[in-house]
Order: structure tokens, then sequence, then C-alpha cells
């Protein structure tokens, strides 16, 4: 009866292992022109994004990012530089960008089977014109690709409560790197 006991569990363990192997192939990863990377790698993003405080209040800025990776499944986003914030809307229709900064960085990119997601997007801003301060974190942001295994462009979406951060980036070097 021991025996059965063992030979069982061991079946039972020899199961889950297989089980759990085509999954951890299944594995996105970061790719250079189709090939994993395995070095040190560097992608400029530009483009703008819209963030509201609450519904129908907030602004529209330029924004400009590093995203790097050694390869594997994750990456950073290295740099966030948040310029050019011309006017707001709703309540922030008399306010205007102090200071904008991004807070925790690096902060972690993970690769997914055909998006990504940025962890802990904390943007720190001060306003002139009588708008209050916001020191906002989403601690999930989604990032879908154009086109997954040669980007050349991306958007982002994340809320926390009411904070709602939307944009999108060109990416350089365009269709170089990609997830797969």
């Amino acid at each position: 009866m021991r025996g059965d006991k063992r030979l069982l569990l061991a079946g039972a363990i020899a199961a889950l292992v297989l089980l759990a192997v085509p999954a951890l192939a299944l594995a996105a990863v970061w790719k250079d022109k189709g090939v994993n990377v395995t070095k040190f790698s560097e992608m400029t993003l530009s483009g703008g994004e819209l963030f509201e405080i609450s519904e129908g209040n907030g602004m529209n800025c330029k924004v400009s990012a590093t995203l790097t990776t050694e390869g594997g499944s994750t990456g950073k986003i290295s740099k966030w530089s948040i310029t050019e914030c011309p006017k707001g809307f709703g309540t922030f229709t008399s306010c205007t960008m102090k200071t904008a900064e991004a807070k925790g960085l690096p902060w972690t990119v993970t690769v997914n089977a055909s998006d990504l997601t940025i962890t802990n997007l904390r943007v720190k801003r001060t306003f002139n014109g009588g708008c209050a301060e916001s020191d906002k974190t989403i601690t999930s942001t989604t990032v879908v690709l154009n086109t997954p295994t040669a980007i050349t462009a991306m958007e982002w979406s994340g809320t926390n409560g009411t904070y709602k951060n939307v944009g999108s980036f060109e990416v350089t070097p365009s269709g170089t790197y990609g997830i797969g």
C-alpha cells in the first residue's frame, strides 16, 4: 500500500512538471530582429500623454522615455521626462505644469504574450494657477504594441481610482526590437 501511494505521488509530480514545461517554453522574451536579446539594448520612446486627475480634468503633455533590456522577459524604464504641457482642460484650464518628476525609476517592464506591463509608474506633478499637486502611482500600466514582433509604436493606459494616464510613443530604432 505504501509503495502505491509513493508511486501515485511521483506520478502526480511528474504530470505537473510536464504541464509546466510547455508554459515556460511559451514565455515571451525580447527579440532583436527576431533573435533573442542577450546583451544590453536600448529603445528611445517619444510621444505624448493625456492625464486626468478626475473625469474631464487634466492635461496633454509631451513625454520622452528610455526603455532598456538585457534580454529575457523583463526590461526597465530608466528615463521618463515630461515637457511642454501647453494648457489644461476642465478645472485645469487656468493651470500650467510647474514641475513633473518621475519617481522610483527605474520602473520594471514585463514582457507578456503580446504586450508589456509597466509596474509602479509614478509621477509627481506641481502646477501654477491654483491646481493642487498630484503624486500618483499606477501599479500596473498596460502597453499595447502596434506590431509585437517589430515594434514601431506603442500605446499605454493605466488608472488609479479617478486618475487616468494614457498615451503613445514612437520607438527608435523603429521595427528592430520586438517580443515573441
